[in-house]
């Protein structure tokens, strides 16, 4: 049986008091879920608004970025001394670059570098240790104690979350959506 009543550290709190507490706690987290929703709708509107002219400027933009590249790129003997200029806030010219590596399979990149560098390996291939987090759990707390190691947040903990419109999930997804608008827009 649910008791109605409980008497903790000299606070007495009862269903009563947490059943009020969850109705205000629904209705400012519904509250909540309205204002983003409405907040979603108007950077949709911000961004049908301003994406066909933003995307148009961007291409104008990539344009003129391939035209200068070609016309320098055409003319290294413009830039023997100095090597570089800046023109009106740009900085074009020609400098040394080191490049990367680039390779398409790693694992194949791993395999060759076994066979035919076998005395470099150590130094071409990085090897990565990490503790194993799920096999450390199966360890009592006295052997973890003495690994360094303790298990936090473990017992009884309060829940207090929504059943209906999970607000951090609506709060993830208006981010993620922010974001992509971002990426987009480069």
């Amino acid at each position: 049986m649910i008791s109605t009543l409980e008497n903790s550290g000299g606070r007495t709190v009862t269903l009563g008091q947490i059943e009020t507490g969850c109705e205000r706690y629904e209705r400012e987290s519904a509250a909540l879920e309205q204002l983003i929703t409405d907040l979603e709708a108007d950077l949709e509107a911000v961004k049908k608004k301003h994406l066909r002219s933003i995307k148009l400027q961007a291409n104008a933009v990539a344009n003129c970025q391939a035209e200068l590249h070609s016309l320098v790129e055409s003319a290294p003997g413009l830039f023997k001394q100095p090597r570089t200029i800046t023109v009106h806030g740009v900085k074009v010219g020609f400098t040394v670059s080191n490049g990367k590596v680039e390779f398409d399979d790693e694992e194949t990149v791993i395999a060759l570098i076994k066979r035919y560098r076998k005395d470099e390996v150590d130094t071409l291939i990085r090897k990565t240790e990490e503790v194993n987090k799920d096999a450390l759990r199966t360890l009592t707390s006295v052997e973890l104690a003495k690994l360094g190691c303790k298990i936090d947040g473990a017992g009884d903990v309060v829940v207090l979350k929504r059943v209906a419109g999970d607000v951090e999930k609506l709060i993830n997804k208006l981010i993620s959506k922010l974001v992509e608008a971002m990426v987009e827009s480069d």
